[in-house]
């Protein structure tokens, strides 16, 4: 499929892979205490819909298992020995990437954590505003059957679905990603996550991922340690790749001229899971990097 028009837009000036993210570590608040002497719990003030955000739980003791709560559900994590910042004694340390959905309609959600198996309710909360950023507007002229499906392909795209939801909804228990994520291919972005799209002069939702530009055949490398969860040929998607990187974090390679894993491999941080390419609904070759976290489609960058 050829490229018949695509729309310019502003971009956001990134110096640094995962910038965003990082910053949003470093501006915590002041943290809370979760018990005497037992824990405190950090998370940003503010966060961007659409973004996720790390937040954490420290320790002076070893705990099993760390439950942080978050949107009416709760999401059990591992506490790891860390060296202290100052060079005193080890301490503990429970992170979890958490989302603030495009969707999400409150201006202000409570973030909670609860130390050990046993419990279920948060033993302290913390507010965490939310706040929307500027989305602009893309407009594409693609092939008609990307647009409106013929009725022959419906039972495939339904299939598609499934077998992606199956592959999200795999449980790995270890935490396998670190940020900042690693970039899959060097060239520059050219639709950001959030994006309102319009198809052939009809709107199509909002952009979901991160389309990155990139040469046929340029290399594709893994964000992060992981699994590989599905390898397919979808219809929108063309030649996917799905990874699990375990704590609930997902990514996404698409459109792909060749996937060169396969279901069930374990993949490095920086090797190559691809190739970019042109297959599904596309202008052009390109990569689209998405991140699934804790189930929410959330900005790469």
């Amino acid at each position: 499929m050829s490229t018949v028009r695509k729309r310019s837009f502003p971009q956001r000036a990134l110096p640094l892979w995962g910038v965003v993210v990082v910053a949003a570590v470093l501006a915590w608040s002041a943290p809370v205490l979760c018990a005497p002497g037992r824990a405190h719990l950090a998370a940003p003030e503010s966060v961007a819909r659409g973004d996720a955000f790390v937040a954490g739980l420290s320790l002076a003791q070893p705990a099993e298992q760390v439950n942080f709560f978050w949107r009416g559900r709760r999401h059990a994590v591992a506490a790891r020995e860390v060296p202290d910042a100052s060079g005193g004694a080890p301490v503990w340390r429970a992170e979890i990437l958490l989302p603030a959905p495009l969707e999400e309609k409150a201006d202000r959600l409570t973030l909670g954590a609860c130390i050990g198996t046993g419990c279920s309710a948060p033993e302290a909360t913390r507010p965490v505003r939310l706040h929307d950023r500027k989305r602009p507007v893309q407009r594409l002229t693609v092939d008609r059957k990307y647009v409106a499906p013929p009725p022959e392909e419906a039972a495939r795209i339904r299939r598609d679905r499934e077998k992606v939801r199956a592959a999200l909804a795999g449980h790995l228990p270890e935490r396998l990603w670190s940020l900042p994520l690693e970039r899959p291919v060097p060239g520059t972005v050219s639709s950001l996550f959030g994006m309102k799209r319009v198809f052939n002069g009809q709107p199509r939702g909002m952009h979901r991922g991160l389309d990155l530009r990139g040469a046929q055949g340029t290399p594709i490398r893994a964000c992060a340690d992981g699994v590989v969860a599905l390898v397919d040929d979808l219809y929108f998607s063309g030649n996917a790749v799905y990874i699990n990187h375990g704590d609930g974090v997902f990514s996404s390679y698409l459109h792909m001229s060749k996937p060169l894993v396969t279901p069930g491999e374990r993949v490095r941080r920086g090797q190559v899971v691809g190739l970019v390419g042109a297959t599904g609904r596309v202008t052009g070759p390109h990569l689209h990097l998405g991140l699934m976290v804790q189930g929410e489609s959330v900005d790469p960058q």
